[in-house]
C-alpha cells in the first residue's frame, strides 16, 4: 500500500476508537498477561531453576507492560470521535463554549464597562433537539434597550455564522457592504467568505449576512481548534455590532437569522 493510501484510508481517529466492550477486553487480558510475566520474572530471583528462562520473561513482562499502557491510553483518549461522541461535542460547542465567548463582548458606545447578555434560543419541542436548522443554534445578544440575534451552526470543521439586518430596499445592500468592509476583511484573512442576500420576509426587508470558514483541521474534540474559533466568532461579532452601532444599523430583526 503506498503512503497516499495509507493517509487516505488510515485515519488515526478512527485506528483509536475501539467499541468500550472490546476496550476493556483487551484491557484485561494485556493485564493479567502483565502480571503473569511480572510474576514470573520475580520469581527467577527465587528458584534458580527459572533463570534460564529469565529473556523470555523479561521480554514478554516488557511487552505486555508497554501494551498495557497504550491500551490505557485508549481507554481514556478523547480521540474516540464517533458519531455520537461529535454529536455531543457539537451541543457543547453550541450551548456552552459559543456563549460563553459571546458573553464577553462590550459596546463602549452604549454601555462602557459593561458585556452583553447572552441567550440560548429554544426552539418549540416539536422541533427535534430544539436548535434551528440541523447543526446550529441561534442566540440573542442584548445590553440595555440593544437587542440582536444570530445563528451560529458548526458541521466538525465547518463554521458559519450568519446576521440579519433591516434595510429599506435592495439598494440598501451596497451601502451595508461598505459598511462592513473592515469587518468582514479582517476575517478573510483566516479564510472566511462573506456573502450578502437581499431578502423580504413578509413586510420586513432585509440584508442575510453569511460568512463561512473550513477550518485546517478538525474543530471538534481540538480544544486550541475550539478556542482559537469560538474567541474569532466573538471577536468577529463584536466587530460587527459596534459597526452597526455606529452607522445606525438595524440589526434587532423580527425574523430569526438562520439559512435561507
Amino acid at each position: 500500500m503506498s503512503d497516499s493510501s495509507s493517509t487516505k484510508y488510515l485515519d488515526a481517529q478512527q485506528i483509536v476508537y475501539l467499541p468500550r466492550w472490546a476496550r476493556i477486553a483487551v484491557m484485561a487480558v494485556l493485564g493479567l498477561l502483565a502480571v503473569s510475566a511480572c510474576g514470573a520474572a520475580i520469581g527467577f530471583f527465587f528458584i534458580p531453576a527459572y533463570q534460564e528462562k529469565i529473556t523470555a520473561a523479561l521480554s514478554i513482562a516488557q511487552t505486555a507492560a508497554g501494551a498495557f499502557a497504550v491500551v490505557l491510553f485508549v481507554l481514556f483518549a478523547e480521540r474516540q470521535l464517533s458519531v455520537d461522541k461529535l454529536n455531543q461535542k457539537t451541543d457543547m460547542f453550541l450551548e456552552q463554549q459559543i456563549p460563553q465567548s459571546l458573553a464577553k463582548i462590550e459596546i463602549p458606545q452604549l454601555k462602557p464597562g459593561h458585556t452583553v447578555n447572552v441567550k440560548v434560543l429554544k426552539r418549540a419541542e416539536t422541533v427535534h433537539g430544539g436548535r434551528k436548522d440541523i447543526f446550529g443554534a441561534n442566540y440573542e445578544l442584548s445590553l440595555e434597550t440593544f437587542r440582536m440575534r444570530m445563528w451560529i451552526g458548526i458541521n466538525v470543521k465547518r463554521l458559519s455564522v450568519i446576521y440579519f439586518a433591516a434595510v429599506n430596499n435592495e439598494e440598501d445592500l451596497d451601502k451595508l457592504q461598505k459598511a462592513f468592509h473592515f469587518t468582514f476583511a479582517g476575517a478573510a484573512k483566516l479564510g472566511y467568505e462573506t456573502n450578502f442576500q437581499y431578502v423580504e420576509f413578509g413586510n420586513e426587508k432585509l440584508v442575510s449576512i453569511w460568512t463561512t470558514v473550513m477550518a485546517d483541521n478538525v474543530i471538534l474534540g481540538n480544544p486550541a481548534e475550539q478556542l482559537f474559533w469560538i474567541q474569532d466568532v466573538a471577536m468577529m461579532t463584536q466587530s460587527f455590532i459596534r459597526t452597526a452601532v455606529r452607522n445606525n444599523i438595524l440589526i434587532n430583526t423580527t425574523t430569526e437569522p438562520g439559512p435561507l
